[in-house]
């Protein structure tokens, strides 16, 4: 019996989100499940790095944007690679928010995560998306360390 039938993996380009693709590519693989690859582009973020370095938050948000896609790119490689039906998507919000969306609106079955990801200069917050999407979400949330 097949419980899994579409798996959202979240990635933020950091080496655990890196290892928590690559469980929900081993797990779609055994589930024979379809896999979305979501990365979400932190509003945020987007506003420290603009400010940071001194530019439009127009542009900063195009450099992200253009990071995320080279991100899911590069997992649903590894996905085509294990004979894995995938799907990609590159959104912009508050990420814990925008995960839990997307996760609703495709109908996902199961929620992959890494425990700590990536926030700019707001590293000190690691594991805060996680923790809120565990603590929110109405579906399974597999949390990869």
């Amino acid at each position: 019996m097949n419980f899994f039938h579409k798996i959202l993996v979240a990635t933020d380009g950091s080496e655990a989100s890196l290892k928590a693709a690559r469980t929900a590519i081993g797990l779609a693989t055994r589930a024979g499940a379809e896999l979305l690859v979501a990365h979400i582009v932190d509003d945020e973020v987007v506003k420290d790095l603009a400010r940071a370095l001194g530019k439009d938050e127009k542009d900063a948000r195009s450099s992200m944007i253009d990071s995320a896609r080279k991100y899911v790119a590069e997992i649903e490689k590894l996905a085509q690679q294990s004979s894995v039906a995938c799907h990609t998507v590159v959104e912009h919000g508050t990420p814990y928010e925008a995960i839990l969306k997307l996760a609703e609106r495709e109908k996902v079955d199961v929620l992959v995560i890494g425990k700590t990801g990536r926030r700019g200069p707001a590293r000190a917050l690691a594991g805060s998306v996680t923790r809120r999407v565990i603590d929110l979400a109405e579906i399974s949330v597999l949390v990869v360390k």
